[in-house]
């Protein structure tokens, strides 16, 4: 029976991707000829006039993969339509069905945000009325609350996302697969049937919608993906009796993309006091082809994300619930990492900053500082090390006494160790330069929290007095997980670089501090279209090592095989030990080959004392700007006063003339 299901389920997914295949060129010429036409704009990244009604296509597909499983195997689950099931499965139509039809009304005549808005929140009310709820917590009220939240965030966000070729309906496409493969091996067939339905019509879509895209989804499209996948995990039939990580963190590894995606967008823009339902480039997707990828790659990497999520999704439904915790939020924590990354990356014109509102300020004074956010992770990563002590030191369930002493020494675990890393200096650091400073820190703010604990656990808690290992295995984890989120913008910011790097191929000569600075601002500065391959230096005892993923090839007698091995355009000199004839000897030898020679000399260079300038003037309490104008014309030697014609005289130094010296001061702008 089961190997029927499968089998049906399978040829749902088949029937929806040959449907889109079909259906899709059909709504692109619908399209075109009822004028559903999406036309460029500054808030938009279309570049030119693309079709709509692609949703169209999208639910016609998935209609006509549900009707293909309903035709094989509709046997199997009919008689679980008829149980509990039955009422939130036609919630999940209904609601689906008002989104899509919402969408589609955006997509022909537009609607306000406020009405679409609203129109979400009745199709959660239809939802939540037929009896699907997410049981999070032992509170109804809540759980209430929870569902009607998961259905318009998850349904917005894939409407957000849609803004670039094929990543809506990849993502979306991906997050269906995998929940589907859930629910089959839950044994949820009917939900399963109709994920992968969704899925095949966005895989088949998909045909059309990479890019150049002929056709997009609409809103029609992205708000009935994120509402069928919402509605399928709050409709779930297991639910009621699941545990918290497969009613929370299995689906929200599934879908982790889109959803970060709108926390990233919603939060920039209150920052920046930007209406958050006005549209923009400020989505994750843009912020990426700001590091440098295409659209393309864009879309294949937002996919191999989703992707990553849903088989973290499998991996949790076979976990027990203690070990889903620890993997589910290290999970979610590296994803939001990723997030407050791209969160960084400037891609506002300047033109296009706004005046801060008055509330915005107290918003930029109580959350933009990101230091409480650095605490709040820090809580989150030392409680996770500290359960995943107990776990790696019993290998399964706690005995009796464990709980206890888990229980009882939890707080003072994380308390000890946020205190200590305020003590040592841990939250003054910047993570984009995180280093051995920082190490030192997290190395000796965990040190020191360990004593505490093993201090206290000899006077209060006899179980861990008698396993110490326990809070061995805590300092490891948590130095770990510590380090690891410090170093995380640094390690993306490194690769970043690495990919941006294009140009010559460039050997650097010097392997010591000088050369290895030389190769950071390299690194640095990709707009300088120079790429290091290799080092050379004279010291042998470096030659076969690494700075920075860069080899020390050869030494000075091996310079010309290394320009010839790695087929190099220049050499920069980036050592200051080398004598003027050994620059020489490269120079000749350089010639020789068709290699520029560049040296790299970084000095300090002090800058003389400003000429005194004059107060700005005051109007109306405001500094405004002054413009010193000295057009003299008259000649002045010596200490001579050139005579000006005009306002002010400029005195001449030297045997320059006033002319000269009044050009030089009207340069001199003071900004109020």
């Amino acid at each position: 029976m089961e190997t029927r299901t499968l089998l049906g389920i399978g040829m749902a997914l088949v029937g929806a991707i040959v449907a889109a295949l079909v259906s899709t060129p059909l709504c692109r010429r619908l399209a075109t000829r009822v004028g559903a036409i999406s036309h460029p704009s500054p808030a938009r990244w279309c570049k030119r006039s693309t079709a709509l009604l692609g949703g169209v296509a999208l639910v016609v597909a998935t209609a006509v993969g549900i009707v293909t499983a309903n035709w094989l195997i509709g046997d199997v689950w009919v008689d679980r339509l008829r149980a509990p099931i039955f009422g939130p499965a036609v919630g999940l139509v209904l609601s689906a069905g008002l989104m899509f039809l919402a969408g589609l009304a955006d997509d022909l005549v537009y609607l306000r945000p406020q009405a679409k808005f609203l129109l979400q929140l009745v199709a959660g009310v239809v939802l939540l009325s037929s009896g699907a709820v997410l049981p999070v917590t032992d509170s109804y009220v809540v759980n209430v609350v929870a569902t009607l939240f998961w259905f318009v965030a998850l349904t917005n966000a894939f409407n957000l996302l849609d803004g670039l070729d094929g990543v809506a309906a990849g993502v979306g496409a991906i997050a269906a697969f995998f929940l589907g493969l859930t629910f089959a091996l839950r044994g949820a067939w009917w939900h399963a049937a109709v994920a992968w339905s969704l899925a095949g019509a966005a895989l088949g879509f998909l045909r059309y919608n990479v890019h150049p895209a002929s056709i997009f989804l609409g809103d029609a499209g992205s708000l009935f993906i994120g509402s069928v996948l919402a509605g399928l995990v709050a409709s779930a039939p297991e639910a009621a009796s699941a545990s918290l990580v497969s009613v929370l963190f299995v689906p929200l590894a599934i879908v982790a993309v889109p959803l970060l995606d709108t926390s990233l967008v919603t939060m920039t823009r209150v920052l920046a006091g930007r209406p958050i339902s006005v549209g923009g480039l400020d989505h994750s997707t843009y912020r990426l082809i700001a590091l440098g990828l295409t659209e393309g790659q864009v879309a294949v990497l937002l996919g191999g994300f989703a992707a990553a999520g849903g088989l973290v999704a499998l991996v949790l439904t076979w976990l027990d619930h203690g070990l889903g915790l620890i993997v589910g939020t290290i999970f979610l924590v590296a994803m939001s990492l990723l997030a407050a990354y791209l969160g960084r990356i400037q891609i506002t014109a300047p033109d296009e900053v706004r005046r801060l509102k008055p509330g915005t300020v107290l918003v930029r004074t109580l959350i933009y500082k990101r230091r409480l956010a650095e605490i709040l992770l820090d809580v989150v990563l030392v409680a996770l090390a500290y359960y995943g002590a107990y776990r790696l030191r019993f290998d399964g369930a706690l005995p009796a006494t464990y709980v206890a002493a888990f229980e009882a020494t939890v707080g003072l675990t994380i308390a000890a160790t946020i205190v200590a890393l305020g003590v040592f200096g841990a939250y003054r650091g910047a993570w984009e330069y995180a280093g051995l400073f920082d190490a030192y820190r997290v190395l000796g703010a965990v040190g020191v929290a360990s004593a505490v604990l093993l201090v206290y656990g000899e006077w209060r808690v006899p179980a861990l007095a008698q396993s110490h290992s326990l809070v061995y295995i805590n300092a490891l984890l948590a130095t770990t997980m510590l380090l690891a989120a410090r170093l995380s913008f640094r390690s993306l910011d490194t690769l970043r670089q690495r990919q941006r790097l294009r140009g010559h191929r460039v050997l650097i000569y010097g392997a010591d501090h000088g050369g290895e600075l030389t190769l950071r601002e390299l690194h640095n500065h990709p707009d300088l279209g120079l790429r290091p391959v290799c080092f050379v230096d004279e010291d042998p005892r470096r030659q076969g090592a690494e700075i920075h993923g860069v080899p020390i090839v050869a030494g000075f007698d091996g310079l010309g095989w290394a320009i010839e091995r790695y087929k190099i355009d220049r050499i920069v000199i980036g050592t200051r030990q080398l004598a003027p004839e050994g620059v020489g000897v490269i120079q000749a030898l350089a010639r020789a080959l068709g290699v520029e020679v560049a040296e790299v000399n970084f000095a300090v260079r002090w800058l003389p004392a400003p000429d005194v300038v004059p107060p700005a003037r005051v109007v109306d309490g405001v500094p405004s700007e002054v413009e010193i104008l000295a057009e003299g014309n008259g000649n002045g030697n010596g200490n001579g006063k050139g005579n000006g014609n005009g306002k002010g005289n400029g005195k001449g130094t030297g045997n320059r003339t006033g002319t000269e010296r009044g050009a030089e001061m009207r340069d001199v702008r003071v900004a109020g």
